[in-house]
């Protein structure tokens, strides 16, 4: 071994598994990693379980004997020492999330980020019913992958970007047991050792089989064990998933114990003589001494074989959804005969697509090959490589609105992480979107959408921060959940849409429509329920109009004014608002829209006597005749008119009741009529008489006239 130099950098690495124990120490050395010294201790009883801790101090006591051997080799005391949870703890379980939000915004990072987050909690706490704990805040979430999402109802591979009112997803994901992390603390504590670092399992041993180079394939790495198969999954240059079967060697050796008749530690025995010998010797419970062909027990074994193959590719593909490009075999398990061939025929894969990594594979790590050799070292030299490069997994206490949590994430601890730890202290991270409101708007279907929910606030010792906000050492995360939006709610007003006008004497005035809400009358300000019946009418009788524009109602009525004519009775259309619509006379009753000209007066209260005789007097034509060659036209003298006997003029209101006489006027004249309309005066001569011709016969005062008549006037 070579001596170390100050420059060097070691670590304490412990394995601490089902069957086997083992520490390492590994340096970092000029001439690169070396494994300075390795112990290997078997457990003495079944101190272990699954790769849980069942018997603390018995596994602490394995541990002392493991660091007090190293601490002989090497002359100074180990303190401390890097560790990995049993991936053979993990959980998976699957979660879904679905929000709504405004069809014209698109989908960004941080919605998906979001919908993935509710999704993680989702399945936390499917699995803590599931598990029997308390509380979704007893596992860590320690990876998970997005198996589908979720556009307007229909998968889609990619949300980011898109338009649409409604998005989800689905995930699985992977989680850790805090126990199990707490019982590991418990047997180090127990053993005068402190935890230096902390790492999962399957990811100590992918961190040196499968490097760098090969993750941008879809591998599968499967660490099989004595109680249990872990399974990492790697893709596009990350491990994004892990997974459990509760199946591995153990099982192989039960069913051998079955079929042979032996104890465990015997079963154990052979089962490690099938891969290197040709025939297997062993005495069974009954003291009879057996010498199988090692093909013969094998054969024997091939339905615990094909089951353990089985299990383990239906979990692969259950998380990766088909079949990875090739599966890599690691642990002790791993050397079970004819298991590499099983697997691949479960998974539907050539044979060469399965196999072997083993320490051989290593090729940057020295030392020790004797006692660390094979698959089963994998996992413990990964434990060390992985403290020693500094990215194991890191424990950090937080808050969550007071509520203390303790995380441990594979990526760094965020806002995200810290609330899905505080597990009941938070719900939405976006309030739900109000119920829209459906209503029949004049026979036609119309959806008034609630109010968007808004997103949750979020506060890192008292900075404004989102899910992706990285925290420190104490760190104080505060959390506001989204605000619902409001329920959709509308007026008949609102549904009526713009305001829209007509003129109103020559002034522009709003349109009232005409609404009503499921048939019954309803003004602007009545609120409308769901699933309503609108009407929405524009156009309006004028009285109606002028209702509202405050003319009173007395005056606008129409009514039939009766009165009697010549002794018949009679009725007068009447109203005392006399209005136009567009220039044209109309009634009350007529229809005025949007747009239209409502022009109107008020009269009296009551007709004139000229508004009930309109078009019942016929006019007295007048009588031309020619005075001294002029045209002179002369009026006929008119009818009289008598309401109730008295003499009437045209603009006299007229009684309701009134009894009318007409008087018939004449139509002729006489020649004394001219004097009213000719200056007979004009040239006259002190003495002089005054001469009169009617078409050249002499004529009088009283002489007839008639159309066409020629008068002469002079003076002798």
């Amino acid at each position: 071994m070579p001596a170390q130099t100050p420059a060097d950098k070691e670590v304490f690495a412990l394995d601490i598994g089902t069957r086997t124990i083992v520490g390492l120490i590994l340096a970092q050395t000029p001439k690169g990693l070396h494994i300075r010294a390795a112990e290997v201790f078997e457990h003495t009883s079944r101190a272990m379980y699954d790769g849980q801790v069942h018997d603390v101090a018995a596994v602490a006591e394995g541990v002392r004997k493991v660091k007090t051997a190293l601490e002989r080799r090497l002359k100074h005391p180990l303190t401390r020492a890097a560790v990995a949870a049993a991936g053979r703890a993990l959980k998976t379980a699957r979660g879904e999330a679905q929000r709504e939000k405004s069809a014209s915004q698109e989908v960004t990072p941080a919605d998906v980020r979001a919908l993935e987050l509710e999704a993680l909690r989702a399945a936390q706490e499917s699995l803590a019913r599931n598990e029997g704990q308390a509380a979704a805040a007893g596992y860590f979430c320690v990876g998970y992958s997005v198996t589908q999402y979720i556009l307007e109802g229909a998968p889609i591979s990619e949300l980011t970007g898109q338009f649409g009112r409604e998005i989800g997803l689905s995930l699985i994901a992977t989680f850790l047991p805090r126990v199990v992390v707490d019982s590991l603390f418990a047997v180090l504590r127990r053993a005068g050792l402190e935890a230096a670092s902390l790492t999962l399992e399957p990811i100590a041993a992918a961190e040196v089989s499968i490097p760098p180079g090969m993750r941008q394939l879809n591998l599968a790495l499967v660490d099989i064990g004595a109680g249990t198969s872990d399974i990492a999954l790697v893709r596009r240059g990350n491990i994004y998933a892990y997974a459990m079967v509760p199946v591995a060697g153990d099982e192989i050796t039960d069913a051998l114990c079955q079929r042979f008749l032996l104890d465990f530690t015997a079963g154990e025995a052979v089962k490690r003589q099938l891969s290197t010998a040709d025939t297997v010797t062993f005495t069974d419970i009954l003291g009879q001494k057996q010498e199988p062909a090692a093909g013969t027990v094998v054969r024997e074994l091939a339905p615990a074989i094909d089951n353990l193959a089985g299990q383990i590719a239906a979990e692969i593909l259950s998380l990766n959804g088909r079949a990875p490009d090739a599966v890599l075999l690691v642990g002790g398990g791993s050397l079970t005969p004819t298991l590499p061939a099983a697997l691949a025929r479960a998974l539907e894969l050539p044979e060469n697509r399965v196999g072997l990594r083993g320490r051989e594979t290593i090729a940057a790590v020295s030392g020790q090959a004797k006692k660390l050799s094979g698959p089963q070292a994998v996992t413990p030299i990964g434990i060390a490589v992985t403290a020693l490069k500094g990215s194991p997994l890191h424990f950090l206490k937080a808050s969550v609105n007071g509520q203390p949590v303790y995380l441990w994430n594979l990526a760094g601890q965020t806002v995200a992480q810290a609330l899905l730890a505080a597990g009941t202290t938070w719900n939405r991270l976006f309030g739900r979107p109000g119920l829209a409101l459906t209503v029949e708007v004049n026979g036609e279907l119309t959806v008034i959408p609630g109010g968007q929910g808004e997103p949750a606030t979020i506060r890192v010792d008292g900075e404004p921060a989102d899910l992706d906000t990285p925290l420190t050492e104490g760190a104080r995360v505060e959390f506001a959940p989204g605000a619902d939006g409001r329920n959709a709610q509308a007026t008949a007003g609102d549904l009526a849409g713009a305001a829209r006008f007509y003129r109103l004497n020559g002034t522009d005035t709003p349109f009232p429509p005409r609404l009503t809400v499921n048939g019954l009358p309803a003004d602007p300000a009545t609120p409308v329920p769901d699933r309503a019946r609108v009407g929405i009418l524009w156009q309006r009788p004028a009285r109606e109009l002028l209702l509202l524009a405050g003319v009173p109602a007395e005056q606008l009525v129409e009514e039939d004014f009766p009165f009697l004519l010549g002794g018949r009775r009679c009725t007068l259309p009447f109203s005392p608002c006399r209005l136009s619509i567009n220039g044209r006379a109309a009634g009350l009753k007529d229809l005025v829209r949007p747009g239209d000209a409502l022009d109107y007066t008020l009269a009296e209260a009551a007709p004139s006597v000229g508004m009930a005789l309109a078009g019942r007097i016929a006019p007295v034509p007048p009588v031309t005749v020619s005075v001294n060659g002029q045209r002179v036209n002369l009026p006929g003298s008119g009818t009289t008119i008598l309401v109730n006997g008295r003499p009437a003029r045209l603009q006299d209101p007229l009684p309701r009741g009134a009894a009318i006489s007409l008087v018939p006027g004449r139509s002729t004249a006489i020649l004394s009529d001219l004097f009213a309309l000719v200056d007979v005066k004009k040239n006259a001569q002190p003495g002089a008489r005054l001469v009169m011709t009617v078409n050249g016969e002499p004529a009088d005062f009283t002489t007839p006239l008639k159309d066409g008549d020629k008068v002469e006037l002079s003076w002798a």
